[in-house]
């Protein structure tokens, strides 16, 4: 308007007129030249052309000096107004004549002079459409009047500009005043203030350092605008939510997100400003609980992990419980679980006075399997007899491999009649074993049966009556039961001496090496160097392996500990030629060669062991004397132990991975001992060797100084009740279990547990559950997990009656 009033934008009415001028002296301009040339038919279609492309043109006649119409559209003569008279006189321009009436007439007429030689001629006349005019219209034409409306639109407008601003800076400024703004900013927590439609009021200083934004960034902006991270809808915000219901929103967590993609995590408590829905905004606090959050998660996680690992070491348990109490090859109870389980069955059958029955059954003619079969037959049908002998008495009894090809049931609540009944179906059911090769071969079993009226002592003296009658029913022709009876009692005082005899001899025997001690070193050892502990770990089982069939017992006890000390002079070896990674050099070659000096002086000064100090000291020598030392002995005078020793130690040194080469494979190893066989080893002793180690499954060294997989069940419980405890949240409790741990550890020579047992050393924290104590426990569940996977890698049943059939 201002534009206009000001003449910047052109006057519509004024450029009507002047293009509708234009036009009408155009049309003059053709119509001259077509009178001159009296072309009549072609200016009337050209005027009747011009009439129809323009809307706004209605007509259009050529009159002459005398007032004659000489041509026109058609209908121009009804058209044209007649208060115009005929002898007008032009001066040339347009000239616009309007009817009498104007608010009736629709016709605005005009005329265009015709000028030929220079003299008038006549005129051309036009009717135009008149504009619609309305009263506004009229008004607003007036110029006081557009004057007018343009100084109150733009007074309103500039009020409006000014009353926002005054009032932004007002709300900014006087809604919260300076001195409320400087005790919020006391706060430690954030703090935002947001009218009613979710913009930020005003920010605390605790917030602008959580978000890292300054309070004139945050003012009018959306709260829901900035970084948050998970709510994709905007009415999920807790601030959000109470404008929306009115209600206090609580302990609500969201995440808030940097462009360095680190994130915040805070605890939102949202309230409204007002009563009811119609509120004035929201209070919300924020307060940051990143590292709490955090914790809280890793607590979590770890706990997760001891459940997990709970759980895997209650299998384990189970496992170690299997192979502990279970007879590797059939499946029954072994001795020591099921005198475990008698013991309790014997006590509450004497005290309620009830009846308990023994059953020994003992497989006919099994060692002359063995011999016409071979041992892998005898081992299928130990198995299928035990197989047999479960089906029939685990549901109500116990079974026990007792002997070699020997089985023990017991019976609770079994008389003797009933228990002969058993024995009966038993020995029918063995009778019809039939394996598929040899699909030939039938079996037969004697059994003997006793009862507590027999008058047993205790445990051991039922199964004697029992076992008595067993001999009874082989004298008599085997495969049959017999009852026990009192004229079964051995009295034959000879039996009694011989037996005294043979255990005064087995006592002479026996070798005392303190297991401890032998520990103690092998933990010194793995110290030193873990790789030569491992081997010498592996030797000993080589060498307790290869010595069955060969060695009594005692000899062959003393042999693994030869087999574990063989390399213990290598503690006294510099640690540059120890952990060389090449070949050595003669001159090392000569310094390592001490370590067998070193490690017999070491032996014999711990043990007073003349065969272990012998195995020690010979284990380098040669069969054909022509080894480094020539002043060891040669051929049989070499002991039988040094020989197997030097055997086993070579086997393991080609097999196992070095440095400076790849361990090479087990016919590569056979084929090396064999190539040295006369020279280096005993030619027969290496045969025996091959078949052994080629024959047996590995199992783990035996005798004292053996890893006791009862001791394995013992951690593993307690290592239960820990993770029980850590659940719980018991501090004291879980301190507790650490010295137990650790002193069934140590007791049991289990040095690697003990070691990554902790010792709570301040009395101030073993009520509080922290993070490292957490991460203690953890460590010490992974230690013991692992101690338990390496048990269960070895086999841990010695079977001591296979060593009495040998």
């Amino acid at each position: 308007m201002s534009a206009q009033w000001l003449g910047f934008i052109p006057d519509s009415a004024a450029l009507q007129m002047r293009a509708r001028r234009d036009l009408s002296e155009i049309v003059a301009i053709n119509a001259t030249v077509h009178i001159r040339r009296q072309n009549w038919n072609d200016l009337k279609a050209s005027l009747q052309a011009t009439v129809d492309r323009h809307p706004d043109l209605l007509s259009i006649g050529v009159r002459s000096d005398m007032g004659t119409l000489r041509t026109d559209t058609g209908h121009h003569a009804e058209i044209w107004p007649q208060d115009i008279p005929p002898d007008v006189v032009f001066d040339g321009k347009l000239n616009v004549h309007e009817s009498v009436d104007d608010s009736e007439s629709e016709v605005v007429t005009a005329t265009v002079p015709i000028m030929l030689n220079h003299r008038p001629w006549g005129r051309v006349e036009y009717c135009y459409r008149r504009a619609a005019k309305t009263y506004v219209g009229g008004v607003l034409i007036n110029p006081m009047v557009r004057l007018l409306s343009y100084f109150v639109v733009f007074g309103i407008v500039a009020y409006t500009i000014f009353v926002a601003r005054v009032m932004g800076v007002f709300s900014s400024t006087q809604v919260v005043p300076d001195r409320v703004r400087q005790a919020l900013d006391t706060l430690a927590e954030g703090l935002l203030v947001l009218d009613e439609t979710g913009k930020i009021v005003l920010a605390n200083k605790a917030f602008t350092t959580i978000v890292g934004l300054s309070a004139e960034e945050l003012e009018r902006r959306p709260a829901s605008d900035l970084a948050w991270v998970g709510e994709s809808n905007d009415d999920a915000l807790p601030w959000t939510m109470a404008m929306l219901n009115g209600e206090l929103q609580s302990e609500r967590m969201l995440r808030y997100t940097f462009d360095s993609d680190s994130e915040r995590i805070l605890s939102v408590n949202a309230a409204p400003l007002g009563k009811g829905k119609s509120g004035r905004g929201v209070l919300a606090t924020f307060r940051d609980v990143t590292h709490v959050e955090e914790h809280r998660l890793e607590l979590e996680r770890m706990l997760d992990l001891l459940e997990r690992s709970r759980d895997e070491i209650t299998r384990k348990n189970d496992e170690l419980n299997i192979l502990a109490t279970q007879d590797s090859l059939t499946g029954c109870l072994n001795r020591r679980a099921f005198f475990e389980i008698f013991d309790g069955m014997w006590s509450e059958a004497k005290r309620d006075a009830k009846s308990l029955s023994c059953i020994m059954i003992d497989v006919d003619h099994f060692k002359s399997v063995n011999d016409t079969y071979g041992h892998h037959t005898g081992d299928e049908v130990l198995r299928a007899v035990s197989a047999a002998v479960r089906e029939m008495f685990s549901s109500n009894g116990l079974v026990c491999r007792y002997g070699g090809e020997e089985f023990c049931i017991v019976l609770p609540g079994y008389d003797v009649e009933a228990a002969f009944a058993q024995a009966e179906k038993a020995r029918g059911a063995i009778g019809q074993i039939r394996l598929d090769d040899p699909a030939e071969l039938r079996l037969t079993a004697s059994l003997g049966v006793s009862e507590l009226r027999f008058e047993a002592k205790d445990t051991q003296d039922l199964i004697n009556q029992a076992d008595a009658c067993l001999y009874v029913a082989k004298r008599e022709g085997r495969n049959r039961s017999i009852v026990f009876n009192k004229s079964m009692i051995v009295t034959d005082e000879s039996a009694e001496n011989a037996a005294a005899e043979a255990l005064a001899v087995a006592n002479s025997e026996r070798v005392e090496i303190p297991y401890k001690a032998v520990t103690a070193l092998m933990s010194a050892l793995s110290f030193r160097d873990t790789k030569t502990a491992e081997h010498s770990r592996r030797v000993a089982d080589l060498c307790a392996r290869a010595s069955e069939g060969l060695m009594n017992p005692s000899e062959r006890y003393v042999l693994e500990v030869a087999g574990l000390l063989h390399d213990i002079g290598k503690i006294g070896v510099p640690d540059e030629i120890l952990f060389k990674p090449g070949p050595l050099t003669p001159e090392e070659w000569e310094v390592m060669g001490r370590h067998d000096n070193i490690g017999v002086d070491i032996v014999f000064g711990a043990f007073d062991c003349p065969p272990l100090t012998a195995i020690m000291a010979n284990h380098h020598a040669f069969y054909n004397g022509a080894g480094r030392e020539r002043d060891l002995p040669s051929g049989e005078n070499i002991p039988v132990g040094a020989r197997l020793l030097s055997i086993a130690d070579t086997y393991d040194a080609i097999v196992s991975d070095r440095p400076y080469r790849k361990g090479k494979s087990h016919e590569e190893a056979i084929a090396e001992i064999r190539r040295c066989a006369g020279t280096q080893f005993d030619p027969t002793l290496v045969e025996h060797f091959v078949s052994k180690i080629e024959a047996a499954i590995p199992t783990l060294a035996t005798g004292a100084i053996a890893i006791q997989k009862f001791a394995a069940i013992k951690i593993g419980a307690q290592i239960e009740k820990l993770a029980n405890a850590i659940d719980q949240q018991d501090a004291a409790q879980i301190n507790h279990l650490f010295n137990d741990i650790r002193v069934l550890a140590e007791n049991s020579g289990l040095v690697s547990i003990a070691e990554a047992t902790p010792v709570s050393s301040d009395e101030s924290d073993e009520t509080k559950i922290t993070r490292e104590l957490l991460r203690d426990a953890r460590d010490l569940v992974d230690t013991c997990r692992s101690a338990q996977i390496d048990f269960l890698r070895k086999s841990f049943e010695h079977q001591n009656e296979a060593e009495a059939d040998a």
